[in-house]
């Protein structure tokens, strides 16, 4: 009986209690990564050709201006929708004669207002900076 790595010969070794070296295991193995992962593959795309430092560098900076771009418009949305809310519950507040509950919603309304104008300002700098893809003109 071998439960857990523990036997009732002398003799055995059970697996359970083997402790493996990784260096000396891996020895006669593939590596890992080059296992086949199944998904979708695009037979017709272009052998990618070693890039330049510099060209290499410049596709991560755009491609992490667009990331940025896309979560700082995303962000302004949130805030759109939050100050639509605002709005709603100013006009409520008033109908109900609940000046102190509308000064209150007022003043987040205007903080909102700060947040958006700052993310403006974030999104037409990258803008500049890193002007979006002309998409016409790939289609």
């Amino acid at each position: 009986m071998d439960v857990a790595g523990l036997s009732d010969e002398r003799g055995t070794r059970s697996i359970a209690g083997h402790v493996s070296n990784g260096v000396r295991d891996r020895r006669g193995r593939r590596p890992r990564s080059s296992a086949v992962r199944p998904g979708p593959v695009n037979v017709r795309q272009p052998v990618a050709r070693p890039e330049s430092p510099t060209a290499a560098a410049a596709t991560a900076d755009r491609r992490q201006a667009d990331y940025f771009r896309r979560v700082l418009v995303q962000n302004r949305r949130h805030i759109e929708h939050r100050l639509a809310e605002y709005q709603k519950a100013i006009a409520t507040a008033d109908a109900t004669g609940d000046a102190e509950g509308a000064a209150s919603v007022r003043r987040m309304a205007r903080l909102e207002e700060q947040e958006r104008q700052t993310l403006d300002g974030l999104i037409e700098k990258l803008q500049r900076r890193f002007p979006p893809p002309n998409r016409a003109a790939t289609r």
